[in-house]
């Protein structure tokens, strides 16, 4: 019992914060030394804003690829025998931690796992439940995550002209616990006769592709001083599409441990989609993005996904329930062949980077991803061949992060080692990674 109450609170926590930990985690030790900061016109600037296509690179800063060393393999081999669930040490916040924070790199500080016992307290008709340290697991609010990604771009460009094909997904899950699970769970509360102990849930995933036409290109100014622009429309085809909404729990009946039927699974839902082979759903979007370069001063913004709303003509609503009687879960078609809409979440990120002379470069960005802002600044001072980097962030989880790195080149090859903490982990301590990487110029 105290392994299954750990394991699913792990989920719990699991789906709360994993887009935080991709958030945080880069694959670029210079990134990461600035507390995720790109000073190389890369990453999520070309991402978010177009105009970024058509600004030249940096010369010197940007690499032509880039390597992580995966350091932090080697740990996740060393602990791999922890991850055994049917062994007594077995530790699943261990693991859902890996998960939450991807093992590619180093951990110089470990978050600790707040595991301990749970304790049972049960009487003739009477029952409490304490999670001792892990109660901090469960949520006592609203949580949701999400993301937006295009997973892969197809296609010529052409003197700025871009005409292509693009894959993309977007998903976003919420979750609340109702007031009576939490008090019972979080607050130790004894468990009550009659009553209802659930919470309620939602959850929406499509993806598809997108024929593309875009642009890119400098409309004003000259090499010292100049404002680029870059737009592009995508006609949104999905290919498939689900959504739920609904709840899930248990109500207990006259009395908590004796006659016919002391407890009822509780699960009513509503879910649609249309799936794969369907019509597909149709929709159109569009990206914008500036970027002003004037000598040392660079600033950016970039806003995709503006009016992207998706059209699907062959959907089929079902309504889910717990069947009691035949002990297994039921559905009923209400309704097939409707129309539904979906939206895709509109995203921008804001930058702006001053080369203050002596070799020295500080940036900034804000990027929001529809679901949460992430802020960054960061600084590299350069001294010959040797590179000293800072940074400060405030994460998805509105908690501040510090970065710190370093980085050595010879000839055209660069190795770079950044520090970062971060808070993508069950526990509310902050953990510190060390990400290494080599960079080809």
């Amino acid at each position: 019992m105290r392994r299954t109450a750990v394991i699913g609170w792990s989920l719990v926590g699991l789906l709360a914060w994993t887009v935080p930990a991709h958030a945080q985690l880069s694959f670029d030790a210079r990134r990461t030394g600035m507390a995720g900061v790109s000073l190389s016109r890369d990453g999520a600037l070309s991402r978010y804003n177009p105009a970024y296509h058509a600004v030249p690179q940096r010369q010197g800063r940007s690499a032509k690829l880039t390597i992580p060393i995966p350091l932090g393999l080697f740990q996740v081999l060393k602990d791999s025998a922890a991850f055994d669930i049917h062994k007594s040490y077995f530790n699943p916040i261990a693991l859902a931690d890996y998960i939450l924070h991807p093992p590619l790199y180093y951990e110089i500080k470990k978050v600790p796992e707040p595991t301990n016992n749970v304790e049972f307290t049960i009487g003739k008709d009477s029952l409490v439940v304490d999670l001792g340290a892990s109660s901090q697991l469960v949520p006592t609010d609203r949580f949701s995550f999400g993301g937006s990604s295009r997973l892969m771009d197809i296609g010529p460009t052409i003197k700025g002209f871009h005409v292509g094909v693009l894959l993309w997904e977007d998903h976003e899950v919420g979750f609340q616990l109702g007031d009576t699970l939490l008090q019972f769970l979080r607050q130790k509360v004894p468990a009550r006769t009659n009553t209802n102990y659930t919470g309620i849930g939602d959850g929406v995933a499509q993806g598809g592709f997108a024929p593309t036409l875009a642009y890119s290109g400098k409309v004003w100014g000259d090499s010292a001083k100049a404002i680029y622009v870059g737009a592009a429309v995508h006609y949104y085809l999905g290919a498939a599409y689900g959504s739920i909404r609904g709840n899930a729990g248990i109500t207990t009946g006259d009395s908590l441990f004796t006659g016919p039927n002391p407890v009822t699974p509780t699960v009513a839902g509503r879910v649609q989609y249309s799936k794969w082979g369907n019509s597909f759903g149709h929709g159109i979007g569009s990206d914008v993005g500036m970027v002003y370069t004037s000598g040392p001063v660079e600033v950016g913004l970039g806003i995709n996904d503006i009016g992207a709303t998706l059209t699907w003509t062959d959907t089929r609503v079902d309504s889910v329930h717990f069947d009691t009687s035949a002990n297994d879960f039921a559905s009923q078609e209400i309704a097939n062949h409707v129309t539904t809409k979906t939206k895709l979440p509109v995203t921008y990120v804001a930058n702006a980077a001053l080369d203050l002379g002596t070799n020295t470069t500080v940036g900034a960005e804000v990027l929001n991803n529809g679901r949460g802002t992430t802020v960054q600044l960061g600084v590299e001072q350069r001294v010959g061949p040797l590179a000293l980097r800072g940074g400060v962030a405030r994460d998805q989880r509105k908690r501040v992060q510090i970065g710190a790195g370093t980085g050595l080149r010879f000839g055209p090859f660069s190795l770079d080692v950044g520090f970062l903490t971060h808070s993508s982990s069950f526990s509310n301590s902050r953990g510190i990674t060390m990400a290494t990487s080599l960079s080809i110029y």
